[in-house]
């Protein structure tokens, strides 16, 4: 971690200890796993966040914009359907990670996190 903004949220999403309802739904009001954002039924995950709820679309048009300048667009869809989804290229721990884009997951998990 190198201490700048956005860089305490990438590191507790690397840890996978961000505060989502999967993990704290025994703790929130509602007792519920489901993502309060976009109230569609499913469980409120990084993942989710990232890569589907609609509540940061904006946010994540940015994140895509900058992933398919540095990576490819088409790589990226090809990379978007293994196991993880992306997720550890977006956070930096992947073999092939870009610095470009980890300042760009930086930014929408500040964003998402103040929204």
């Amino acid at each position: 971690m190198d201490g700048s903004f956005g860089s305490q949220p990438l590191f507790t999403n690397r840890c996978k200890a961000l505060s989502v309802n999967r993990h704290t739904w025994r703790w929130n009001e509602g007792n519920t796993r489901s993502c309060p954002q976009c109230n569609r039924g499913v469980e409120e995950t990084v993942e989710h966040l990232v890569l589907e709820c609609s509540k940061y679309e904006h946010e994540r048009e940015s994140l895509k914009d900058v992933v398919h300048e540095q990576y490819g667009e088409n790589k990226w869809n090809a990379r978007c359907v293994e196991e993880d989804s992306g997720m550890r290229y977006l956070v930096g721990l992947d073999e092939e990670c870009n610095m470009t884009v980890v300042e760009a997951m930086k930014d929408f998990l500040v964003h998402a996190w103040n929204k």
